[in-house]
């Protein structure tokens, strides 16, 4: 068995993890109060999570072979380089929790252990050329090529939420303007939906889903299609760059599957007008294993 751990920008998730299933998973959303002396509160919460999972599992610590962390931002060396929303610069996570705990530990990029997750036991299973693409609080990703997950040296890269979609455009955290997440990372479509609606906007990805997103209102409609226009921007030029078999959409916009955004966004790609190359669209998924997946694609060694 291994434990997976899961730092979102907006939660960490800590599971028992077993030949790719969840046995228990505890998760904590963090407050604003968390964020603000967040390396301290990220060894905090992560300790507390572990000693639920593990007594409401009924295992010790000498049954766990092995710990592996998703985590937002740039990973080199099995450290934190940079993890620009959430304020942490080059930060050792795994030897501060070994203070605590004494088993291995691996350390990748978030959006690549839920690619990693998708390719084993998911929707990108069956297939050799894939993209996936982690839609949350940033944009995050990966590329399969022969069915191997392209792993540069120096840093994680795949940085797709950093291309820039729109010159001079929105400032990002990043320190550019005109990223692609600026525009099409569900963070900034909750933003624009408060925005409109001119409402706070400290409400879940769930609450906007469930009773936020009237297309008959033609505000929505109109934040929503200009939401779809950016996203399928980036997503086109992935796909002429790779020529993927597929692309699978995770993070938070896994949950969008039966919304009328799902079905705008494969309409806009499947335009002739959108990608270089006129023939067939690549498929569009979205994540079989939805937030799960990066928790366990955490405990995948690579």
């Amino acid at each position: 068995m291994r434990i997976g751990i899961d730092i979102g920008g907006s939660h960490i998730g800590v599971g028992l993890i077993n030949n790719g299933k969840i046995l228990n998973l505890k998760e904590k959303v963090l407050t604003r109060e968390d964020r603000s002396n967040i390396k301290s509160n990220i060894i905090t919460i992560i300790l507390e999570l572990l000693n639920q999972t593990i007594e409401e599992s009924k295992v010790n610590l000498k049954q766990i072979e092995f710990i592996g962390i998703a985590s937002p931002g740039t990973i080199s060396n099995n450290k934190i380089a940079q993890a620009t929303n959430l304020g942490l610069i080059n930060f050792d996570l795994i030897a501060e929790l070994q203070k605590y705990i004494n088993l291995p530990m691996q350390i990748k990029n978030d959006s690549k252990c839920a690619a990693l997750a998708e390719k084993y036991y998911g929707n990108m299973k069956k297939y050799d050329d894939c993209i996936f693409l982690c839609l949350g609080t940033g944009i995050g990703g990966a590329a399969f090529l022969n069915g191997e997950m392209l792993v540069p040296k120096k840093f994680s890269g795949f940085e797709f939420g950093h291309m820039v979609i729109n010159k001079g455009g929105r400032q990002c955290n990043c320190g550019k303007r005109g990223c692609f997440e600026t525009y099409a990372s569900i963070r900034a479509f909750k933003n624009k939906i408060a925005e409109v609606l001119d409402i706070d906007n400290d409400f879940s990805g769930q609450y906007m889903r469930e009773n936020l997103l009237d297309y008959n209102n033609p505000k929505i409609l109109e934040v929503a299609t200009q939401f779809v226009e950016d996203l399928s921007v980036g997503i086109c030029n992935l796909i002429d760059l790779f020529e993927p078999e597929i692309i699978v959409l995770g993070g938070s916009f896994s949950y969008y599957k039966d919304n009328k955004i799902y079905k705008m966004l494969k309409e806009k790609i499947a335009e002739k007008t959108s990608r270089f190359n006129k023939v067939e669209p690549p498929k569009i998924e979205v994540a079989k294993l939805k937030n799960e997946a990066g928790i366990v694609g955490a405990t995948i060694r690579i």
